[in-house]
């Protein structure tokens, strides 16, 4: 009779345990691996903000740079002035040219005023249908064509053979600069807080009425362009810009207060001043 043979292998119990030890390894191996994703994840969503708020900033502060003196105001979703709730908007004039000119401003016909050239300088000359200032004291001055700050070029000779051109308007400026000072402008330029967003505006006219973000939005032909995100400022407590009182002997104070958010509860506060010059 044959010896009957013993066969190893393993019980029940021995194969439900090593499922079980399998399953915490795996269980460990994902938590971990979740938590280094998550980490990371976290790491570069933090990045990403703080590099939007420098963007932002360096942007705001360059294109301020060029602001045409007391063109700057400030508006909210609440355009009858009370308090913002979830959109604010800068608006201001940068100016394409600078220039002095050389007599007094001609209060009778013609308008014609002698200039020096922008060509000595390299810069933009003006053309036929361009907007010049002389001495804006306010941005009234600059949006309000019935302050006779702000008038309308209509005829630009450029000298070949001396460094003064000369321009030709339609009517007479209403004020002398004490420093003679005249700016070519370029259209208005709007930065806007909507929700968590900063949209910048361009490509619309001069309004006497600053036009809030949702009066851009249907405004015909307006360009829209998205500058930034993770921006939890609460305006209502907290607005992204504040605009120091404007006085001539001093520059005016732009300040941005950006709170980035991130992470979905880790916010991060940025404060800078930009300095704009008041004096026309």
């Amino acid at each position: 009779m044959n010896k009957a043979k013993h066969q190893k292998g393993f019980t029940l119990i021995e194969l439900l345990l090593v499922m079980v030890i399998m399953g915490i390894l795996a269980v460990s191996a994902f938590s971990f691996i979740g938590a280094g994703v998550s980490i990371y994840s976290q790491g570069v969503e933090r990045q990403e903000a703080v590099a939007q708020a420098r963007f932002l900033i360096t942007r705001l502060s360059k294109e301020l740079r060029h602001a045409t003196p007391n063109s700057l105001r400030l508006t909210c979703d609440n355009s009858t002035g009370g308090a913002c709730s979830t959109q604010q908007c800068l608006e201001f004039t940068p100016f394409l040219s600078a220039t002095h000119y050389t007599n007094y401003l001609p209060t009778t016909s013609p308008f014609n005023v002698t200039a020096v050239d922008f060509e000595l300088n390299n810069l933009t000359e003006p053309q036929v249908g361009d907007w010049a200032t002389v001495y804006p004291l306010n941005s009234a001055d600059i949006y309000n064509e019935n302050n006779d700050k702000r008038l309308q070029v209509s005829a630009f000779t450029n000298s070949t053979s001396s460094a003064i051109d000369q321009w030709q308007f339609s009517k007479a400026f209403a004020e002398e600069s004490p420093s003679k000072r005249l700016y070519l402008l370029d259209e208005p330029v709007s930065f806007c807080i909507e929700g968590n967003s900063l949209y910048r505006y361009t490509n619309y006219d001069f309004n006497v009425n600053q036009l809030n973000a949702v009066g851009l939005q249907i405004t015909s032909g307006v360009k829209r362009d998205l500058l930034g995100i993770y921006i939890a400022n609460d305006l209502a407590n907290t607005l992204f810009f504040t605009l120091d009182k404007l006085a001539l002997q001093r520059n005016s104070v732009l300040n941005i207060h950006a709170q980035m958010v991130f992470n979905d509860t880790e916010v991060m506060n940025f404060n800078h001043e930009v300095h704009v010059p008041n004096v026309p």
